[in-house]
């Protein structure tokens, strides 16, 4: 079989020579993509504890969550189209499932039993819980809403413009590469996202200037980072090439870490139309991050490794830090005193570390039985049809 990828022919003997290195259907965990999680997760944490010196940094941190998972879902896609010829859609979405449902299970429903019990937020008093709820379980947190629902799930938005782009993006991928038209691909849902989110912001500007927070959480205004995570991933060969040097993959990591962290510092970052204008920039920093990472043949050095740690834990530190700031600071993220927010931390890393070794392992075990289970289906129709 082969498959046009990255410009060049890709055959089975790829898959003969990483089938020597090891199981080609458990893909190498990257150290340097876990600590470009970490940093991004850290950014997350540092904007919702200070948001009035990293006024800035949750949005480095979700641009940088959209361009890898663009990469990495991508480089899932493209795994089963070379060993299927075909996405098996069944197990993609079961996989995204088992990944994520049981920690969002976790999250929404100790919240639901807090508010109904303890009404922290005071939401079980608005009659919201259950919108809330409809709207995390239903990723439509990024959607203007005709009903109200709890600042507790604000950072699901991100969850709902993953989850709208890869319902889409899987076919429009596979009809992609059996035309050989990836670079098209690219191109076009990249203009088509643009011209959206120039449209968005050209009306808030004119219609509705302070209706700025729904133009930031739209799917448009994100989509093209998980468009340019896609392409790094699709034409990696090739870029990989662009930072083979040292010198130049220093000057790039030197000049991508200083785009992020001018961002980090930018005042009302989420609120300025500046923005919409210099996200592309930062999505293309975020890209080289990745590009570096991805491509580093040697081990990352032991200083990494608390990021790395932080990595592994960072969707769920993602879901739970928002709420435990609201819970501890009485229903408010702004002024919060320097021990709450140490305390938040703190305790928002507790929780995903026990989310990982609870409810996320039970969620890889399921995939894994899950994986099993079809395997099994299929060599028993094998063994029938050749019986």
């Amino acid at each position: 079989m082969t498959l046009l990828v990255d410009g060049t022919v890709e055959t089975a003997t790829r898959q003969s020579a990483a089938k020597s290195a090891g199981n080609p259907t458990v893909p190498q965990r990257l150290e340097g993509l876990d600590v470009i999680r970490g940093a991004a997760v850290g950014a997350v944490l540092m904007g919702h504890s200070w948001p009035g010196v990293f006024q800035g940094a949750g949005i480095v941190g979700v641009i940088v969550f959209f361009v890898l998972s663009g990469y990495l879902i991508t480089g899932v896609l493209l795994r089963d189209v070379e060993r299927h010829r075909r996405i098996r859609y069944g197990r993609f979405y079961a996989h995204r499932a088992f990944r994520l449902l049981p920690a969002l299970i976790a999250f929404l429903g100790v919240y639901a039993v807090v508010e109904l019990t303890a009404d922290v937020l005071g939401d079980r008093s608005k009659g919201i819980i259950g919108y809330t709820l409809l709207a995390g379980f239903g990723h439509l947190k990024d959607l203007p809403l005709p009903f109200d629902v709890s600042m507790a799930i604000g950072p699901l938005w991100t969850l709902a413009v993953e989850e709208q782009f890869y319902l889409i993006w899987p076919a429009l991928l596979v009809i992609a590469l059996r035309r050989n038209r990836q670079g098209w691909l690219i191109v076009w849902s990249a203009a088509v996202v643009l011209s959206l989110m120039a449209a968005s912001v050209l009306a808030m500007v004119i219609l509705a200037p302070t209706l700025h927070s729904l133009v930031y959480a739209l799917p448009t205004t994100w989509g093209l980072g998980l468009i340019i995570g896609s392409a790094v991933r699709l034409y990696r060969v090739r870029m990989f090439s662009w930072f083979s040097g040292r010198r130049r993959r220093r000057a790039a990591l030197l000049g991508s870490i200083l785009v992020l962290a001018a961002l980090v510092f930018f005042p009302k970052a989420n609120e300025s139309p500046a923005f919409f204008v210099g996200g592309p920039l930062v999505m293309a920093a975020a890209a080289v991050l990745v590009i570096l990472a991805a491509s580093r043949t040697r081990i990352m050095p032991k200083w990494t490794r608390a990021l790395q740690l932080l990595g592994m834990v960072s969707y769920a530190a993602y879901l739970w830090n928002y709420v435990v700031i609201l819970w501890l600071n009485g229903g408010s993220t702004a002024d919060l005193p320097p021990l709450v927010a140490v305390a938040a931390i703190l305790l928002t890393l507790l929780l995903a570390v026990i989310s990982w070794h609870t409810v996320e392992k039970l969620g890889r075990i399921g995939r894994d039985r899950f994986d099993k289970y079809c395997q099994a289906r299929v060599d028993a129709g094998t063994t029938f049809r050749g019986s």
